[in-house]
């Protein structure tokens, strides 16, 4: 029976290595009505985010409209916040306050909880720098 060994690269996760963020964190989701995303992501960095990712997206249900007897599907922007727990409600209502959710067919803004991060090791270091 022949062994095979294992080559240990710097790549190499050992066992006993967390590569887990041990802070709680939530993912705020806003849908916004196109050309919001920028000010959505403008109100989130004054509340305390670091960033964002934009998503494009094409909304379905009742805020579909026609046009000469087309269907007109609303487009969207989807924005993704990770961002530490303690800053997921004044980036909510940073959101809230920056859109005009009250109108019709606007979107929405909510938050997720997030079960495990990884890679998130320097951006926490940056923001418990920043926070000091």
């Amino acid at each position: 029976m022949v062994e095979k060994k294992e080559k240990t690269t710097k790549k190499t996760i050992k066992k006993e290595e967390n590569i887990f963020v041990e802070e709680e964190y939530k993912c705020v989701v806003a849908i916004v009505s196109r050309g919001y995303a920028r000010e959505a992501v403008r109100a989130s960095r004054d509340a305390g985010a670091k960033g964002a990712v934009i998503l494009q997206g094409r909304g379905v249900g009742q805020s579909e409209r026609k046009f000469f007897g087309a269907d007109i599907e609303p487009e969207n922007e989807v924005v993704l916040i990770l961002t530490p727990e303690a800053v997921a409600v004044p980036i909510i209502k940073a959101i809230y306050a920056a859109v005009d959710y009250k109108g019709p067919g606007r979107g929405l803004v909510f938050a997720l909880p997030v079960s495990y991060v990884s890679g998130m090791i320097n951006a926490k270091e940056l923001f418990d720098e920043e926070n000091k």
